[in-house]
């Protein structure tokens, strides 16, 4: 019976502090739609996902270009970087409901941070380059500006898209306040 009463009691403190944490990530859309926004663990799951099935897509085309009777070296590097920049277009028009196999895996949707509505199919093609190629090239500047001893230069890009944790209800504007957004109700 303690092992019982123990497991229900650590299983209360885990939703506590998983409340505790939505609180502190509630943001209100420009709509007034207030969503959970997802940790960053959460996002960089979802993004690990994507970036791996866009490599692995690079990689296998690599592979088969370089392996064919006419292949070469430079052949396979070129539809390597090919498939690389197409890949995450395609990819993002087939994921257009804002639920990409990474989001699926993290729980997580990606949003429009004007409406909440998921993007649609060419803004999901965007966001899934961006996520694969753009954010790879920008982690490689910010890394050889750091070595070369420069510092960013601080310009913030416009947010048009968020990525929300799904395990929380998107609530319209002028909702009353239900959980995770205001105190859990005492059993």
């Amino acid at each position: 019976m303690t092992d019982v009463h123990g497991t229900a009691a650590t299983q209360s403190r885990a939703e506590a502090a998983l409340w505790k944490s939505a609180r502190q990530r509630v943001r209100t859309l420009r709509n007034g739609t207030r969503v959970v926004d997802s940790s960053i663990w959460r996002s960089v799951k979802a993004w690990a996902v994507d970036f791996g099935i866009v490599a692995i897509l690079a990689i296998t085309a690599a592979v088969l270009v370089g392996t064919s009777v006419t292949g070469t070296a430079g052949k396979a590097a070129g539809a390597a970087a090919a498939t690389w920049l197409i890949a995450p277009w395609l990819y993002g028009f087939c994921c257009a409901g804002g639920r990409s196999l990474g989001s699926l895996a993290s729980q997580t949707e990606v949003v429009r941070i004007s409406s909440g509505e998921a993007p649609g199919v060419w803004r999901a093609g965007w966001v899934m380059f961006a996520r694969t190629v753009l954010f790879t090239v920008m982690v490689l500047v910010l890394v050889l500006g750091t070595a070369d001893g420069s510092s960013p230069s601080g310009a913030e890009p416009k947010g048009r898209h968020l990525t929300i944790d799904r395990r929380f209800p998107k609530l319209p504007a002028g909702a009353p306040e239900i959980p995770p957004y205001d105190l859990p109700a005492a059993a």
